[in-house]
């Protein structure tokens, strides 16, 4: 299926940016799963949980907050 292989080159992205290929899973159901939605969704977040927060949004954050370091250096 087209969906699958587009979930397969999203992980290649992952492993390419230095993410974890794990943040990314795809799973089909019908609407009379609800019981097999929920279980997939809560096996899915909590593989998130475990992998942690994005490493990319932490630099980016890291990054951020020395420059704002920096800035507040220069106006004092």
């Amino acid at each position: 299926m087209i969906a699958e292989r587009n979930v397969i080159y999203v992980k290649e992205i992952l492993k390419t940016v230095g993410l974890s290929p794990k943040r990314i899973q795809m799973f089909h159901c019908s609407a009379a799963e609800g019981q097999r939605f929920q279980e997939e969704a809560t096996r899915i977040s909590e593989t998130i949980k475990n992998l942690g927060s994005n490493p990319l949004k932490d630099s980016n954050t890291s990054k951020k907050e020395v420059k704002e370091s920096k800035s507040k250096k220069k106006t004092e």
